[in-house]
């Protein structure tokens, strides 16, 4: 009669602690831990009693010691007190009955205050609120505060725990089913981390805690949807002037690239030269590291010979130059000397003929008697007169013996009357005829 009363108030101890009291609703991502790389939140720790690292997007916890749990904080400031706290944990295999694995959320940082829900391998789970350094079950329906539930999964298997909070009370979901509900009143915010049994194997897939869809972070900036639309309109146009610049810096480095290549590749010149003038002087630097006296007094006064034959190259070089120079100015001198003297006698020339023709070829009777001055016995090199007009024109006195000409040419002759020339001809210029 006993045992069936304890178990109708067990079953109705378990149904009023199952009823949903959190309605709020908890979707704003306040911290996301998947567990895929180190970081400050999550520690590793490896000595004797216990073994946590990250292994494979998942991290590991293995607790040696026998005699009593560990709790790892998480290194996050929490100033929510409504808050969801889910995470997905896993029992490995191991032969202690009393292993287990859970939360800790509430937890104040001395570590006196915190409440702690966890469970184990024989589909059980336990909440119990740690009060100034003692433990307070939470969860007293069951024995030692375990109560069976077939919701929890056993043995490499992972449960979800979702801990949903308004502050005061509090609903425990496992694998989305709700199987328990408390009130807590003298226990405010606080940190969270995970709990783990003695001698007790696990993982924990992911970590998340959520806040109320109202809640605002005051170390967090929260905009309106038309702040929002203006911000995403004003970051496309300063991603095409990035862009823009980007391309631009982009030209300008690779022209920057091209100088330096060819200031390297002028370098390496250099250092080829400098590489070839070394082998040239390894001669001397063995002279003197043998203690080659007389080789490097040699090429010492061969240097000296050389250097003197190189100024002195110098100096003629320089004076052939100036001489050079000097007889080009010479020379062109005399060539403008040798111009000028053409050009005045070509002009004598044209005077003399110019003067012949205007006094003695244009006239209207031309008279030539043998004692005329005109063609004295004076000597003429040349007398070409290229046109003769007269009306009359007397020639028989005109001895030609008497005027030394070597040459004498008259390219045309106009008369209005006959011309006779009986005695214009030179016996030895033009040969008689029969």
């Amino acid at each position: 009669m006993k045992q069936l009363l304890y178990f109708f108030l067990l079953c109705t101890g378990l149904s009023a602690t199952a009823q949903q009291t959190v309605h709020i609703k908890l979707n704003q991502m306040m911290l996301e831990e998947s567990f895929s790389e180190l970081n400050d939140i999550w520690p590793v720790i490896t000595n004797n009693d216990n073994f946590f690292v990250f292994d494979k997007g998942e991290y590991f916890m293995n607790r040696t010691k026998t005699e009593s749990p560990y709790a790892v904080m998480a290194k996050w400031e929490n100033d929510l007190n409504t808050f969801s706290l889910r995470a997905s944990l896993m029992l490995g295999p191991v032969e202690s009955i009393n292993q287990s694995i859970g939360l800790i959320f509430r937890a104040s940082n001395d570590g006196q205050t915190a409440v702690i829900c966890d469970i184990n391998k024989l589909h059980r789970f336990r909440i119990r609120k740690l009060l100034d350094g003692r433990y307070q079950t939470i969860t007293t329906e069951g024995k030692n505060g375990w109560i069976k539930n077939n919701a929890i999964k056993g043995i490499n298997e992972y449960n979800e725990i979702n801990i949903r909070t308004n502050g005061s009370d509090h609903d425990v979901f496992i694998n989305g089913i709700l199987v328990y509900s408390f009130r807590i009143e003298d226990i405010e915010e606080g940190s969270f981390g995970l709990f783990i049994g003695p001698e007790t194997k696990g993982r924990v897939d992911y970590v998340n805690v959520y806040a109320d869809e109202l809640y605002r972070d005051q170390s967090k900036i929260y905009l309106t949807d038309d702040e929002i639309r203006a911000l995403i309109k004003e970051n496309e146009s300063l991603k095409i002037d990035l862009e823009q610049s980007l391309d631009a810096r982009t030209l300008e480095l690779q022209n920057a690239i091209r100088i330096l290549e060819n200031q390297l590749k002028a370098m390496r010149l250099i250092n080829e030269q400098l590489d070839l003038e070394n082998t040239q002087y390894a001669v001397i630097k063995s002279a003197v590291d043998t203690h080659q006296v007389d080789l490097l007094v040699d090429l010492s006064h061969k240097l000296i010979d050389n250097t003197l034959k190189n100024r002195q190259l110098s100096i003629e070089n320089q004076l052939l130059t100036d001489s050079m120079q000097s007889v080009k100015a010479h020379f062109e001198a005399l060539e403008l000397e040798l111009f000028q003297k053409v050009i005045d006698k070509n002009t004598d020339e044209q005077l003399f003929a110019d003067s012949i023709l205007t006094h003695f070829c244009l006239s209207d009777t031309v008279f030539l008697s043998p004692d005329s001055t005109l063609l004295s016995t004076d000597y003429v090199d040349s007398l070409n007169l290229d046109s003769i007009s007269f009306d009359s024109l007397n020639l028989d006195s005109f001895p030609i013996e008497k005027v030394n000409l070597d040459s004498f040419k008259i390219d045309s002759i106009k008369s209005n009357d006959s011309i006779k020339l009986d005695s214009i001809a030179d016996q030895e210029l033009i040969p008689e005829t029969e």
